[in-house]
């Protein structure tokens, strides 16, 4: 096992969303927290925090030799780089402690210019195996931050095989699809996750041949007591989820974490226990340890469960003189926060409760089996008889008031920049704004190439099609030995074939693909589309290849494409999310960037999981309330979820052609490029006209 660099202490990592959350974290044990601006965070709903913030932030958590993390972990369109450099420039003055990204043009920008920010790789870069991690080490990260999906073994390989901070997740809120993955907010709505909006649709109700069921709603996380092994494989930062809670939330989650990591062996049951009893007072979802024990547990996705946090209390049966009425389940107190879940799939409304009444008399706290009315506050919800009551919060474990936090993070006293050090940073930022390439003039391309994406290798005939440039396939088992049972079209077809690499490699299975990367090379193949970090390593030692980027190698900045061209790849895809503005952005840069291909038509993936949806048949359409459908597909151990309904940009050709779009690819590899609807697609593709049920997704209504 290779020893880090240097070791550290274990680093229990608390999130912080408001100014009373950091407060909270650092109140009950957390070493270090990790808070987001008012720009580019992931969890943009959060109350956030201005510059001038982080400032004192940081300032308070070092007096109390404590870590500040800053998370600006979207994706960022072309228009907001030079806001971006002002950012990494005011970060690198404060000296916080780490960066947490996701987007490889922020990578670019912060390495060329301000190397002084420490950059960790966000989970939403979906790196989960050891040549990801060890890719994040060639490119200057100091951390990495693990896919949730690893087990504990495997989280334990990539350690033997790397030197850099490990950091995983081990309580909170937890994503049905793999992070960075997921365009079901973005489909649904064109809130991005990936740009932090996420509007969760995964938590809704869908009906699975008529019958309802929360399929994509995932338990909630909880590894306390699997802390000694995670400890063991060699994660050194243990991340607690959360920036959207409360700072009640936070104190009891961090103080229950901090219990178990300083218990001595003697003392770790009762510790455990105690823990426990802090954890139940949080009201999360059920709890899960998720994939640690390295199999997927039952309880991860319960479609017959809302998964709606919170202790469920009753529902209302009475609504009179400004007050809801419901017989209660539990204990209830004046303090007590609940919560008011509609009977429909729409967010419920929160509030704490003032006034509780017993029959006809105000009182203090009501026992289970009371029935009990509670005032409704004056900006109350839309309360109606059927509502379900959730208990989410209980008597106070943080009791200071937002002014007085206020009032301390006002009293930090941050020390004036040297004259010499202001100058470095103007410079630093001064040479960052002007390595931002410059607006051109897009050139429309006499013609523009094709490439096909095909099922298998029974569409190696396309290639004889006229205006067909190149057929693309995934490389899995069945289509590397399907090549010896059709057919060879023209004899330079070895050229014009190009071999995707599925997205997720989790494993052993990285090896295999490494194997069979070699032999497809050996056998004259010299073409591959790469989707992840961890798959530029595939081809080392390997010369005379062109290696592509798929749509999951983001690209929604010019930064971001000169970044993976620096990481060996010729050619890159807009990401599927983007809308047309966004893209005449970076086609307008295309005489400095790499060629851009555009996707004009395909299935529409939402979500990529390694957890199964259980009572659903692959292939079935599982229907949300507003009509839309989800079809779910189950191979070599992902869940796969796409629209019902396909991409298509056909119909817009023309105005693609004239941003400067000179490559596009049609993805027919769920449908197959001699089927109906191949030929159909084929048709529309020569007329550019547009194709009925079909979605343009982002492209018109704008990325949010």
């Amino acid at each position: 096992m290779m020893e880090q660099k240097t070791r550290r202490k274990t680093e229990l990592l608390a999130p912080v969303g408001s100014l009373e959350s950091f407060f909270a974290a650092l109140e009950n044990g957390a070493d270090a927290v990790y808070c987001g601006l008012k720009e580019f965070s992931a969890r943009a709903k959060a109350k956030n925090f201005t510059m001038a913030e982080v400032e004192k932030l940081t300032m308070h958590a070092h007096q109390q030799h404590r870590q500040l993390y800053v998370a600006l972990n979207t994706l960022l369109k072309e228009k907001e780089l030079p806001q971006l450099v002002g950012i990494l420039a005011d970060l690198a003055g404060i000296g916080i402690d780490g960066l947490i990204i996701q987007d490889l043009g922020v990578w670019r920008l912060a390495r060329n210019h301000f190397p002084q920010l420490p950059l960790h790789a966000s989970t939403q870069l979906a790196v989960h195996n050891a040549a990801g991690v060890l890719m994040l080490e060639q490119m200057g990260f100091t951390r990495a931050v693990l896919a949730r999906e690893l087990s504990l073994a495997e989280i334990g390989a990539i350690r033997q095989q790397s030197t850099i901070e490990l950091e995983h997740f081990v309580h909170g809120a937890l994503c049905f699809s793999i992070s960075g993955q997921c365009l079901f907010s973005s489909a649904a709505s064109s809130m991005s996750g990936n740009r932090g909006r996420c509007a969760q649709p995964c938590r809704r109700k869908y009906l699975n041949r008529e019958q309802p069921g929360y399929h994509f709603s995932t338990s909630d996380f909880c590894a306390l007591s699997q802390l000694p092994q995670l400890l063991k494989a060699g994660v050194v930062s243990l991340k607690i989820e959360g920036r959207m809670k409360s700072a009640d939330y936070v104190a009891r989650v961090v103080a229950a974490y901090r219990l178990v990591l300083d218990a001595p062996e003697s003392g770790r049951k009762q510790a455990m226990q105690e823990a426990e009893e802090q954890l139940a007072l949080s009201f999360g979802r059920q709890a899960t340890k998720g994939f640690l024990s390295g199999s997927v547990p039952a309880a991860i996705a319960d479609s017959s469960k809302q998964g709606t946090l919170g202790k469920h209390l009753g529902q209302v049966t009475s609504l009179r003189g400004g007050m809801i009425g419901f017989e209660t389940s539990d204990r209830l107190h004046v303090g007590d926060r609940i919560r008011v879940q509609p009977q429909n799939d729409q967010a419920g409304t929160g509030f704490t409760v003032r006034d509780l009444w017993l029959e006809e008399k105000k009182t203090k706290a009501v026992k289970a089996g009371d029935f009990v009315r509670v005032r409704i506050p004056d900006k109350g919800g839309f309360f109606q008889a059927g509502d379900k009551v959730f208990k989410v919060g209980g008597k106070a474990a943080f009791t200071m008031s937002p002014e007085a936090c206020r009032a301390t993070l006002e009293q930090v006293v941050v020390p004036e920049k040297s004259p010499a050090r202001k100058e470095r940073l103007d410079q630093a930022r001064t040479q960052a704004l002007a390595s931002l390439l410059p607006a051109g003039v897009s050139k429309p391309p006499s013609a523009q190439i094709l490439t096909v994406r095909g099922r298998g290798p029974q569409d190696l005939r396309l290639l004889d099609e006229s205006g067909v440039a190149n057929l693309e396939l995934t490389l899995t088992p069945e289509s590397m030995g399907g090549l010896k049972k059709v057919e060879r079209p023209s004899p330079d077809w070895h050229g014009r074939v190009i071999w995707e690499i599925p997205p997720m490699l989790f494993g052993a299975e990285w090896d295999e693909y490494r194997r069979a990367v070699g032999m497809l090379a050996g056998q004259g193949f010299r073409r591959f589309r790469l989707n992840n970090l961890g798959h530029i390593p595939l081809f080392a030692g390997l010369s005379g290849l062109t290696l592509l980027g798929g749509f999951r190698c983001y690209v929604l900045n010019s930064q971001a494409a000169l970044a993976w061209q620096e990481l060996g790849l010729e050619e890159l895809t807009t990401n599927l999310e983007d809308d047309r503005k966004n893209m005449q952005e970076l086609f307008r840069r295309g005489g400095h960037l790499p060629p851009l291909a555009v996707t004009v038509y395909g299935p529409l993936p939402v979500m990529l999981s390694r957890i199964p949806v259980r009572g659903v048949r692959p292939g079935s359409v599982l229907r949300a309330e507003g009509g839309e459908g989800y079809r779910v597909f189950q191979n070599y151990g992902l869940t796969e979820v796409l629209a019902e309904q396909d991409f298509s940009l056909l119909g817009f050709l023309g105005g693609l052609k004239d941003m400067g779009c000179s490559r596009i690819i049609v993805d027919l590899s769920h449908c197959g490029g001699m089927s109906a609807k191949g030929k159909q697609v084929f048709a529309a593709l020569a007329a550019d006209q547009t194709l009925p049920e079909t979605t343009t997704f982002n492209y018109k209504r704008g990325l949010a």
